[in-house]
C-alpha cells in the first residue's frame, strides 16, 4: 500500500461507513469464537495498517498489531497503540510458536502475492485449536480502481477462498457479507469504470445522512454472518482453526 494512503486512511477509519461497520462484524465474530472456545494466547492482528481494529481485539485479551510497513506502525504508535510491530507477514519472526489464540487477517491476503507462506506462518504462531479469522473481497467481476490503489493481486469466491485455506485449517464457517448494499456498490463500480474514476472514494467519508444510513444497513448483519451463511456479497468471512 503506497504511504500517502495510510495518511489518508488514518484519517477515515474511525468514521467510515464501511470500516465502523466490518468493526462490528468482527467483534461479533470474535465473540462467537470466545464463546465457542479458545486456547490460552494472544490476539495477533496480522496487517494491522494504521490499528483501526486493534480496540475491538483488546476486549477479549492481549493484542498485538503486526504490519510489515514502518509508516503503518508508525501511524498506530501515534493513536497511542504500543503494542504494534514491524515484521514480515510470510515469516512473522519475533513471534512465538503456538502463542495466538485468534490470529485475524482482515483484508491482508489479497495484497500477498501468495497467500501461502503467511498463513503458514499464521499457523505455527496459533496454539492447537486456536481460531483464524480472515476476511477478504469478493468477486473478481467488482474489480475497480480502488482494487488497484490498494494494490490488491486478486477478489476471492467463497470456493477460492476455502480452496486456499483449508489445506492448512479445518474450516467452520464460510459467509459472504456487505450482502444488503451488493447492488448498490455493484452499480457503482460500473459507473466508476466507465468515468474512469480514480478509486479513492472509500478513501473519503460520505456525508451525513448517508454515511450513517450505510453504516446503519451494513451493520444489520453483523447478528447474522457470524453463525449464518449469506449467499452472495462484497466480501468474504472464513473462521477455521488449527487442530
Amino acid at each position: 500500500m503506497d504511504t500517502q494512503y495510510y495518511a489518508t486512511l488514518n484519517g477515515v477509519q474511525e468514521r467510515h461507513w464501511w470500516y465502523v461497520a466490518r468493526r462490528k462484524i468482527l467483534d461479533r465474530v470474535l465473540a462467537r469464537a470466545y464463546a465457542e472456545g479458545v486456547p490460552p494466547g494472544k490476539l495477533y492482528d496480522l496487517g494491522c495498517g494504521v490499528g483501526a481494529n486493534l480496540p475491538v481485539l483488546e476486549k477479549y485479551g492481549e493484542t498485538l498489531g503486526v504490519d510489515m510497513s514502518s509508516e503503518a506502525v508508525e501511524f498506530c504508535k501515534a493513536r497511542g497503540a504500543n503494542n504494534v510491530i514491524q515484521a514480515n507477514l510470510n515469516s512473522l519472526e519475533g513471534l512465538a510458536d503456538e502463542s495466538a489464540a485468534v490470529v485475524v487477517l482482515a483484508d491482508v491476503i489479497e495484497h500477498l502475492d501468495d497467500e501461502v507462506p503467511c498463513l503458514q506462518a499464521a499457523k505455527r504462531a496459533l496454539a492447537p485449536n486456536g481460531v483464524l479469522i480472515v476476511t477478504v473481497p469478493a468477486y473478481m467481476f467488482l474489480w475497480s480502481p480502488a482494487d488497484d490503489l490498494n494494490h490488491h493481486k486478486r477478489r476471492y469466491t467463497a470456493g477460492s477462498l476455502k480452496k486456499v485455506i483449508s489445506p492448512l485449517f479445518e474450516i467452520e464457517h464460510v459467509s459472504y457479507f456487505n450482502t444488503l448494499l451488493f447492488g448498490a456498490i455493484l452499480g457503482g463500480r460500473v459507473v466508476e469504470k466507465m468515468l474512469n474514476r480514480g478509486g479513492d472514494d472509500g478513501a473519503q467519508v460520505p456525508g451525513e445522512p448517508v454515511n450513517g444510513i450505510l453504516r446503519r444497513v451494513f451493520e444489520l448483519e453483523a447478528t447474522v454472518v457470524a453463525g449464518r451463511r449469506l449467499p452472495f456479497g462484497v466480501s468474504i468471512l472464513c473462521v477455521a482453526r488449527k487442530r
